[in-house]
């Protein structure tokens, strides 16, 4: 584990609610909490002390009544989604949630007005999980009817471009409880009460692998990794497995607390995962080894958001917390040789025969 200079957090924020999901921009940083408020906070709102709000007010976006109310006994944070195009400007961000009383999903502006532009109802049953792939094209819904649907929007323009049903995505005896998505190997991932994870393609949505989780518990939390690994949480997130796209179990580990947020970094080499007693860590998804324990929380985590700059953790004491990223400069990828700097220098000198 690396200091504790390296380790605390460089920004806290105390908001009204619960957070369930949060992005971070360039000029703002957006958080919905659990009243359905969605609020952006300036950079100069952020303080180091735990004395109350910065010296900036947070400026509200559209009205709470706007969205429709969320349905209880489902875990919001798995239930919303926060996008943007090009992960930098708050003009082009969208609201996603699910868990409506109507069995729809609602794409909002999450900018200005706070607008509904869309509003899809084509699940049976309550709409329990969302997931948008990274370039805005695909968004995978989960429902209590045991389906997922993958939504395509060609144009990647979100509020623009009405998505529609691309496949009905089947192979569940159970609720779904999380839904994941990967544009670069192009694959869907569900998982659901019954204890299993199913894979499928995002071509032609069909089901490529199915994952047993080992005591046949529920898989409250799965993410696909672009270096080729499925992580899921099991057993009321105190399991967590590792493995390989194609169903070979690759590790498992038993947690001391449960598992309550977990998120990839961009590199998809690390995951982070934050813990019921308000612990946070990074490990790397591909020796496993611990990169960095994190100072506690000082309540529970709900949920995570990770940017390029830096990691937001959501507590249910209403604080949002900012810390540093990982060191993703000590994960060596297998198959990538990390060179000496005096080999690169030599092969610079050696002499070049002019006939090969």
């Amino acid at each position: 584990p690396l200091g504790s200079s390296a380790s605390a957090a460089v920004g806290v924020l105390r908001i009204d609610a619960v957070p369930i999901a949060m992005l971070h921009l360039d000029e703002v940083t957006l958080i919905l909490d659990a009243s359905r408020r969605l609020v952006a906070h300036r950079s100069t709102a952020w303080t180091t002390a735990w004395g109350g709000r910065g010296p900036a007010a947070p400026a509200s976006i559209g009205e709470p009544a706007r969205l429709p109310a969320f349905a209880p006994g489902v875990t919001l944070s798995r239930a919303v989604a926060l996008h943007t195009p090009d992960g930098r400007s708050s003009r082009e961000a969208w609201l996603l949630s699910a868990a409506h009383w109507d069995n729809s999903f609602v794409v909002s502006a999450a900018h200005g007005s706070g607008a509904t532009r869309q509003r899809l109802c084509y699940h049976s049953e309550l709409v329990t999980c969302i997931a948008v792939s990274m370039c805005g094209r695909w968004v995978l819904t989960g429902s209590d009817d045991a389906t997922a649907i993958l939504w395509s929007v060609p144009s990647a323009k979100m509020g623009v471009e009405r998505p529609y049903a691309e496949h009905v995505l089947r192979g569940h005896s159970a609720p779904l409880l999380c839904v994941a998505l990967s544009s670069v190997m192009r694959v869907a991932a569900s998982g659901s009460r019954d204890g299993t994870v199913a894979l499928y393609t995002l071509h032609d949505g069909a089901r490529v692998s199915l994952i047993k989780e080992p005591s046949g518990t529920a898989v409250e939390q799965v993410r696909l990794s672009d270096c080729g690994y499925v992580v899921l949480v099991a057993a009321a997130g105190s399991r967590l497995h590792l493995y390989s796209l194609n169903g070979l179990h690759v590790w498992s580990s038993s947690l001391p607390a449960g598992a309550a947020a977990l998120e990839l970094t961009p590199c998809h080499s690390v995951l982070v995962c934050g813990f019921d007693d308000g612990s946070l860590c990074a490990w790397s998804v591909l020796d496993r080894t611990t990169l960095v324990e994190y100072a506690p929380c000082p309540a529970p985590i709900v949920c995570l958001s990770i940017s390029d700059s830096c990691l937001l953790v959501g507590t249910s004491r209403a604080d949002v917390l900012r810390y540093l990223l990982p060191p993703v400069e000590t994960v060596v990828c297998p198959g990538v040789l990390r060179l000496d700097p005096s080999f690169t220098t030599h092969m610079r000198q050696l002499p070049i025969d002019p006939k090969g």
